[in-house]
């Protein structure tokens, strides 16, 4: 099984959708990276597996359902794409049969996953009691709680809140901010950090959707970039405990 990633890489008309490939995932929530990565692509034996992949894989038209709840149930058609000169291989699709507002994760086949709920992203007096409990938890790390967005979410049955501070809500702003991204637990009024992305300088990590599998398993799915690179993270639930379970796809130059 290979999952699509389909992600704000650049802003398309309505219709279209920028799309790259990011792992492979079997039905039992085992996941595994593609031939061609920004883990493979920077030796001979690497940027030969990418010739490889482009030739047996990206060359063919693919088609994708969307999984997760941003146009959950969408049907994409994915043009046949070639490397360029840092080894990455996003292209460009339509899709159909519901609306994408911003990103989504496809997949081919995706008689696997189950319906997902989306992240809630709490408004600003929703996030109040989260933004004080985390700037008391956190004080060093965390500049202010401005520009921050807060994310609710369950993953197989935990409550989690996802923070994070991109790109785009500081773009008129630099130097002022971190690049933040967070993952936590609320309880008793305090923050319970599970996750901190240790690059707050120009490391970006934004949310891409969440996904579901039929047999009960749950992954949180981001996008992961800096000047030189762009790949993907997959968080889930091992033993318990909150894992950063796969890191891959992507290119860099």
């Amino acid at each position: 099984m290979l999952a699509g990633g389909i992600g704000p890489i650049k802003w398309t008309r309505e219709g279209t959708v920028a799309v790259e490939p990011l792992a492979h995932l079997t039905p039992f929530g085992e996941w595994s990276g593609l031939p061609c990565s920004i883990h493979t692509d920077d030796t001979p034996a690497g940027r030969k597996n990418c010739i490889k992949f482009a030739q047996g894989y990206l060359s063919e038209a693919r088609v994708y359902t969307v999984v997760s709840a941003d146009g959950n149930g969408a049907v994409v058609h994915a043009a046949p794409t070639t490397l360029d000169e840092c080894y990455s291989y996003t292209g460009t699709g339509t899709y159909s049969g519901a609306a994408i507002r911003k990103s989504a994760i496809a997949a081919s086949p995706a008689e696997f996953f189950a319906a997902s709920a989306p992240p809630d992203l709490l408004n600003h007096r929703e996030s109040v009691t989260v933004r004080k409990a985390l700037s008391a938890s956190l004080p060093r790390r965390v500049d202010t709680t401005e520009e921050l967005q807060v994310f609710a979410l369950r993953l197989e049955g935990h409550d989690m809140v996802v923070i994070q501070r991109a790109y785009a809500e500081i773009a008129n702003k630099p130097g002022r901010y971190k690049l933040i991204f967070a993952i936590g637990t609320m309880g008793g009024g305090q923050f319970h950090l599970l996750h901190w992305k240790q690059n707050t300088e120009d490391e970006e990590e934004t949310l891409l959707g969440r996904i579901c599998l039929k047999n009960g398993r749950e992954f949180l799915i981001t996008a992961v970039s800096d000047p030189e690179s762009h790949f993907f993270r997959v968080y889930g639930i091992r033993a318990g405990r909150l894992t950063l379970i796969y890191t891959g796809g992507g290119s860099s130059c």
